[in-house]
């Protein structure tokens, strides 16, 4: 559990005489689409006067607001209460016996007639352990030198700057370098007995380098923190206008391929602090933290953004051509084996993130698209296509830099006219046609001809193989989902069903692979005996041939048209990043 207590003077909030204060929680955090209800976490919220002690009538209004009723005598009031802090988890907050990381807004009350108020933290934590937060520090003095605890004092402009800033509190390992002359730290958290890769610093200063060079050359923040939670498993990334958390596997790091998505995402969140924090729509450009806020963009907020993660890691030299093309590969045919990008387009799927996405069931794959994996295929097809038309003159590039200079370095968010604005600008009426067919219809992108105006093939894999159509859950032959058209979906085979044999042989989940790869056979029935909500039943699957899944291979003679345009989008770099040690570590 972890104590909070909210100082804060009625004078900034009422006028002289009695009153009411509002209290309240975000129920969501920006960059994660889905309600959270924080407010589940937290113990009774109680009220008193700072001055006298007295306690203060404080009622909870709704589920994530709490009222105060303040008579005139009261001039300072103190808000004390207990916030569950047990979810390792870029959105929430984790407390242990090891460190303390926490997203402010899922544990920090605010008065809600206050959100431009300044504020001033005091954090208490063990003087052995440091502390990392974007947040300008203001100083740090001992608290108690017998328990060996110390207080940490952090400052705030207002509400947003608060909750845009996660906070990290542990005896972390502490990097720090220097990038076009910002000082960036990163807090390493959880590494354990691991060690971080030699080229580290090296590596992560080329991707901060690329990113700049992308917007002429300047990093937008003064400074930068990245908040590294490594743990036994886990995945995910939050961005932030002057941070970023990444929670990773620790034994990531032991492999080549690893090491490379931990680049990934980092150059994922990092690109965010343009797109998505600074350059945003206008639905975003002042966000209500306490109700879904609905945009139709997420397809360029995230698909954009992870189309251009692999893409710095590329320009940077930390991931080969053929590393990329891998990973084309991979959003390609996460697009290809998900029917409902035929259903819901790119546009629709964004604004039902808040009931689709983040919160998938066994029809999610069917009825919806995923805006990161099939909104980098989008980006893809129009940085190509740009490329293609100008010769190579222009390309996404320009289109991401002059959307930023017109509309957040004009005080507002973007609108779809403003993307059509710049888009006719850099190539011309056929590139505002092909965003229309990308993200208002369905998706399903001509691939090989333009790939092929670039050197590389399309090359089509297992199509011999046949192919079932199911997802199980983990550890058995639970059928988890099944995918629309598929010829277990055509025979009516349900999610929840458990498959026991095919043909007469025993399945379980070591064995499904094998005995599917021995009985099926294209366009020949399969016996499956199944069992449904306690009913054993039969029916008759008729496998298909495996649907697409490609590769994507480069031509081994390209013309110098195709060589000249590859080369300009995929770029090799001269020299790879030199190894280098990891400057300024220190231990918190």
């Amino acid at each position: 559990m972890v104590r909070v207590e909210l100082e804060f003077s009625r004078g900034d909030l009422l006028p002289p005489g009695g009153g009411q204060v509002d209290l309240f929680l975000p129920t969501w955090t920006p960059g994660s689409y889905l309600v959270r209800e924080f407010s589940r976490h937290l113990s009774r919220v109680a009220a008193v006067d700072a001055a006298s002690g007295k306690e203060i009538p404080c009622r909870k209004s709704a589920k994530n607001r709490f009222q105060l009723e303040l008579g005139a005598e009261v001039q300072r009031v103190r808000v004390s209460y207990h916030v569950y802090a047990h979810e390792l988890s870029v959105r929430t907050a984790d407390l242990t016996a090891d460190h303390a990381f926490w997203n402010h807004a899922c544990l920090l009350l605010w008065p809600a007639a206050g959100m431009h108020l300044a504020a001033q933290l005091e954090v208490c934590h063990p003087s052995t352990w440091d502390l990392a937060c974007a947040l300008p520090r203001d100083r740090e003095v001992i608290h108690d030198a017998i328990e060996g605890t110390c207080v940490t004092t952090l400052r705030a402009v207002d509400l947003h700057q608060v909750f845009d800033s996660p906070c990290l509190v542990a005896a972390f390992q502490r990097v720090s370098f220097t990038v076009r002359g910002v000082p960036i730290v990163a807090a390493i958290d959880g590494l354990a007995p691991v060690a971080l890769p030699p080229t580290f610093v090296a590596d992560l200063t080329a991707i901060f380098e690329r990113a700049a060079d992308l917007f002429d050359g300047r990093l937008p923040f003064g400074h930068y923190t990245i908040l590294c939670l490594f743990s036994a498993d886990g995945y995910g990334g939050l961005e932030h206008a002057e941070s970023t958390t990444l929670l990773f596997g620790r034994a990531a790091f032991a492999t080549a391929k690893g090491y490379r998505e931990f680049l990934s995402l980092l150059a994922h969140e990092l690109f965010h602090a343009w797109n998505g924090k600074r350059l945003r729509p206008v639905e975003y450009w002042r966000y209500d933290y306490e109700r879904e806020n609905y945009t139709e963009f997420l397809w360029l907020i995230e698909g954009w953004t992870a189309y251009y993660d692999d893409l710095l890691c590329l320009r940077a030299g930390v991931m080969t051509r053929a590393d990329y093309l891998v990973a084309v590969a991979k959003n390609v045919n996460g697009m290809l084996g998900a029917p409902g990008r035929l259903r819901l387009s790119l546009g629709e799927s964004s604004f039902d993130a808040w009931i689709r996405l983040y919160r998938p069931d066994e029809n999610t794959r069917n009825s919806s698209q995923n805006y990161y994996g099939n909104g980098a295929v989008a980006a893809m097809c129009m940085d190509l296509a740009i490329r293609e038309s100008t010769q190579g003159a222009r390309s996404l590039d320009d289109v991401v830099r002059a959307l930023l200079r017109q509309t957040f370095a004009a005080g507002r968010g973007y609108t779809r006219a403003d993307v059509h604005a710049v888009l006719l600008e850099a190539g011309g009426q056929e590139a505002v046609t092909l965003l229309a067919s990308l993200v208002d219809q369905r998706l399903d992108p001509a691939l090989s001809p333009r790939l092929a105006s670039f050197g590389l093939r399309v090359v089509e894999r297992d199509a011999e193989k046949p192919f079932f159509g199911v997802q199980f859950d983990g550890g058995s032959t639970v059928v988890a989902s099944v995918i629309a058209g598929s010829p277990a979906h055509e025979a009516g085979v349900h999610p929840g069903d458990e498959i026991l044999a095919l043909d007469g042989l025993r399945v379980d989940a070591a064995r499904w692979s094998d005995v599917f790869t021995a009985v099926a056979k294209i366009a020949a029935k399969l016996e499956v005996l199944y069992s449904r909500r306690g009913v054993v039943g039969k029916l008759a699957v008729i496998p298909k041939g495996s649907p697409s899944a490609v590769s994507i291979e480069p031509e081994a003679v390209p013309t110098p048209a195709a060589k000249a345009l590859l080369d300009g989008w995929l770029p090799v770099p001269a020299v790879a990043p030199a190894p280098a040690a990891v400057a300024g570590a220190t231990k918190g």
